[in-house]
């Protein structure tokens, strides 16, 4: 695996030239068949769904860049999961020493996959099919949203432009653009789906691969539910644009609610490789820490017990040598068995609870009470995971997340930092209810760690270990997490210019310590 990184990381700053400046090149029809051929039954719109659905986790042929485009990336930084390998001699992500080899992965990934079946949609379908289009629309954005996330300015509404030029929109002009896009489809498509059983297809055919199948309202829903994050995700820096989409977003058909509903792609999680059979990857300390502390029961779904019968972690910045690298199959939890049921988790019915949650701290209209919908949260997780009753876990106003030691290195040992309890109380301040909230939303949000580290950044929430070694160089200063990643780094010399406008844009330098327009800092009620 060391070796297929370290290839990677040459091979992905040589090819391609910029994924979004040689457009022509990548833009390639090939099924090898002609658009009157493929228009049969649908054809024509059925494969480039199929990559855009299948090509938001990178799976099988070359799983391994997921690798480094999620595990050692945001599932590390969110405190979901931890390393036990020496990658370029520990100096690699988990160290802040961030790879220009890894960080461009994201990029080339959503470009190549997303947004060239997206702009080959729209010109196919947006007069012709409009469902189609709409379609396509909700997983654009639900792929690009993670990227943007990632980098923040990012080439998105001159993507594929006449002149070949590839302009930087400023974050806020994307999120502007992510909320267009979603009301288009949502006004689309709501109509057809009064039937609960309407299809995209006659036929029924699926074609997708994920949990809706080909099912209006379940995909009115996950774009409700997509514009219901989105709202909350800028609900610091725009907090009326905010109010305003998170309350559109729960009107009609709202959104996913029940665990039926749940959207997720149907395919052997790659994470169940990177844990098992490669050992890239373990249980996270920051999670083990509050999950250990809180007795989850939720642990036994999320990890393998180690060594003893615990569940055990890595901290993110540990120096791994050839100890941690003889033992981790032992003596540090392996990811578990929610990787190892065939599904890819996109959207869940609880994420919907505690976004309405912390909406109703907000005193925006959203049905309920913040304390009744955590607990909501709380409870539609517990059922999804089969865990038991959540009643008295959500009682627990005693049990608090434990100390985090290491069985290798007592240099790595550090005091619990996420120092509240579960129970709800109308007594508390409402950074500490918000506390609460993100911390169960956190949890139940395993294994998405991209979404989850753009949560920890917006709200400071749950309260992480920084890590045991800071090895950037001072680029990301000591004492402090990082912000983003990189820009991909062939965009330097394939596309200067659009490079040159998305650092102006970022309005800080290109290092993982500049926060994204929505990481204002400051959370606000």
């Amino acid at each position: 695996m060391k070796n297929k990184l370290l290839i990677f990381g040459s091979v992905l700053a040589l090819s391609l030239g910029s994924c979004t400046s040689n457009f022509e090149d990548i833009n390639t029809n090939e099924t090898g068949f002609s658009n009157g051929q493929l228009e049969q039954d649908f054809n024509q719109v059925k494969a480039p769904l199929k990559t855009m659905q299948r090509g938001m986790y990178i799976l099988v042929a070359d799983d391994w860049q997921g690798d480094i485009q999620f595990n050692l990336s945001a599932d590390i930084f969110s405190g979901y999961m931890g390393t036990p390998h020496d990658f370029e001699g520990n100096a690699n992500n988990s160290t802040y020493a961030l790879l220009d080899g890894w960080n461009g992965a994201e990029w080339v990934q959503k470009y190549q996959r997303e947004m060239v079946n997206a702009y080959n949609l729209e010109k196919l379908t947006k007069e012709k099919y409009p469902q189609f289009y709409a379609w396509s629309l909700i997983l654009k954005v639900y792929a690009m949203h993670k990227t943007t996330d990632y980098y923040g300015p990012i080439v998105y509404s001159g993507f594929g432009n006449a002149d070949g030029t590839t302009p930087y929109d400023s974050q806020k002009a994307v999120y502007d653009q992510f909320f267009a896009e979603l009301k288009t489809a949502i006004d689309i498509l709501t109509p057809k789906a009064a039937d609960a059983t309407a299809s995209f297809f006659p036929s029924g055919d699926a074609t997708d691969g994920t949990t809706a199948g080909g099912n209006i309202q379940k995909w009115v829903k996950f774009a409700n539910s997509l514009r219901l994050r989105l709202a909350i995700r800028i609900s610091n820096i725009d907090p009326v644009k905010a109010k305003a989409e998170g309350e559109a977003a729960l009107a009609g058909l709202g959104v996913i609610s029940s665990n039926a509903d749940n959207m997720a792609y149907i395919a052997e999680h790659p994470v169940k490789t990177y844990t098992g059979p490669w050992a890239d990857i373990n249980a996270g300390g920051a999670i083990t820490s509050i999950m250990n502390g809180y007795n989850d029961p939720r642990r036994d779904v999320f990890f393998h017990k180690a060594t003893g019968g615990v569940y055990q972690g890595i901290r993110m910045g540990t120096i791994v040598d050839a100890n941690y690298r003889t033992a981790k199959a032992d003596l540090f939890s392996k990811v578990g068995p929610i990787v190892e049921n065939n599904l890819i988790p996109w959207f869940n019915a609880s994420e919907s609870y505690f976004l309405k949650a912390e909406a109703a701290l907000k005193g925006w209209n959203v049905g309920g009470s913040a304390q009744s919908l955590y607990e909501a949260g709380i409870a539609t997780s517990f059922a999804q995971l089969s865990a038991g009753s959540a009643s008295a876990y959500i009682s627990d106003d005693t049990a608090m997340p434990a100390n985090f030691t290491d069985p290798l290195n007592a240099a790595n040992n550090i005091a619990a930092q996420n120092l509240v309890t579960v129970k709800w109380s109308d007594a508390a301040s409402n950074e500490v209810k918000l506390q609460k909230i993100i911390t169960q939303k956190w949890i139940a949000g395993f294994p998405d760690g991209q979404e989850a580290w753009a949560e920890s950044r917006r709200t400071g929430y749950p309260k992480l270990f920084l890590p045991a070694n800071n090895l950037s160089g001072g680029k990301i200063p000591n004492g402090t997490f990082v912000r983003r990643l990189n820009f991909y780094v062939n965009e330097k010399t394939s596309n200067p210019t659009g490079y040159a406008q998305g650092v102006s844009l970022l309005g800080g330098v290109d290092t993982g310590a500049t926060r994204l327009w929505w990481d204002t800092g400051v959370n606000k009620f």
